[in-house]
């Protein structure tokens, strides 16, 4: 073979070399990024979203006036209050005379075979003695501002005597009271349960 075809051969390889290097660099490169950019740039099908459910409004119950185990609720609407009361006790609403000569009131909420008794009356419907060095004291009754005061008396019994500052119906501002009478047996735990009557003692409007 003649050194002029030698060289043509030559030529010829490498020219195919470079040919197939620019194939295969091609394919490896240019056609890999080409797919990765058309991955990139396709786009999700848009997600649904489901529209929420409106749920109707729970209506609220109206306000319940909690009642204590055990007692009984007696309500006045023409004296304007309400209070609670144990069950086995006794109510006696009883005509008054005060100490001006009128005509009222007293409601006694009693317990049976007791002198403990929790009373509500016009602030000067009863007159007795009292004894000296009474403990009084600021407290809130119905939402209302007002004053007690709490007495020993000489058999051991305790007397309290709760004033609202509030209007009860038919009787005159600042007047009605809360007359509450301890048993000698038990001063006490009769004053538990007087505490209990006081909390759920309420003014109510008149009817």
């Amino acid at each position: 073979m003649s050194i002029k075809n030698k060289v043509i051969i030559i030529i010829l390889v490498f020219a195919a070399l470079i040919v197939a290097g620019f194939y295969f660099g091609y394919q490896k490169y240019f056609l890999q990024k080409t797919e990765r950019t058309s991955e990139l740039i396709v786009e999700k099908p848009a997600e649904t979203t489901k529209p929420e459910s409106k749920k109707p409004p729970v209506p609220i119950p109206p306000a319940v006036p909690t009642m204590l185990s055990g007692y009984e609720l007696y309500k006045n609407s023409e004296f304007g209050f309400q209070i609670q009361y144990p069950e086995t006790w006794n109510i006696a609403i009883e005509n008054i005379e005060n100490v001006r000569g009128e005509q009222t009131k007293g409601f006694f909420f009693k317990k049976p075979n007791s002198d403990l008794r929790f009373a509500i009356l016009p602030r000067d419907g009863l007159s007795y003695g009292l004894p000296d060095g009474g403990i009084t004291a600021k407290i809130v009754i119905s939402g209302s501002a007002g004053s007690q005061t709490q007495y020993t008396l000489t058999d051991g019994r305790r007397l309290l005597l709760v004033h609202p500052q509030y209007a009860l119906f038919n009787w005159s501002e600042d007047i009605g009271r809360l007359d509450v009478m301890s048993s000698i047996e038990d001063p006490a735990g009769d004053f538990k349960i007087f505490n209990q009557m006081l909390q759920t003692f309420k003014f109510i409007t008149q009817q």
